[in-house]
């Protein structure tokens, strides 16, 4: 009779432990370490590479949430590699643009994780992959929303900076 339940046990963690390690191989390096970090765990934690592949839609992390409705909605994200911020994007495959499309907007509507103390600029320093291009982004009151307009496709890393805080994160822009 004992013996039922043990195998049941043994079979339910064999299948955990062997989704994990598949999941881990299939994430690239930088995903991996992004979900290691403390405070990243929450749900709906995306790599903060958006540029490996298309960005997770899942749900938002918990302290993301507001104003959306419902709240666990899953919606294309990339956290940054600290954890501190979010870039909710608002279509679910090529959401930016360069140049920017004519019926659509680079909307980024970015959340800080850590409570804003003053309406202090979101300072972007955008910097193309391949190091021929740096834009230099302000997004005045702060973290919120924002139209990102950049000079060329590619793979761009956002250096953010609001309110004494930093974080760093990538998201792709395509022709």
């Amino acid at each position: 009779m004992l013996l039922v339940p043990l195998a049941a046990a043994a079979l339910l963690v064999a299948a955990c432990t062997s989704n994990t390690h598949s999941s881990a191989r299939s994430q690239p390096p930088t995903a991996r370490a992004s979900a290691a970090q403390p405070g990243t765990a929450q749900a709906g934690a995306a790599a903060s590479n958006g540029c490996a592949r298309q960005p997770p839609v899942s749900p938002l992390p918990v302290w993301a949430r507001s104003g959306f409705s419902p709240p666990d909605q899953a919606r294309p994200h990339v956290m940054g590699e600290a954890g501190n911020i979010v870039a909710i994007l608002w279509a679910d495959r090529d959401a930016l643009h360069s140049p920017s499309l004519q019926d659509s907007s680079n909307k980024i509507l970015w959340v800080s994780r850590i409570p804003l103390e003053a309406p202090n600029p979101l300072v972007i320093r955008a910097t193309l992959a391949d190091g021929t291009r740096a834009v230099r982004v302000s997004v005045p009151g702060g973290p919120g929303p924002s139209i990102i307009n950049l000079p060329a496709p590619g793979c761009w890393t956002f250096h953010l900076n609001w309110s004494g805080h930093t974080d760093e994160l990538k998201l792709r822009y395509v022709a």
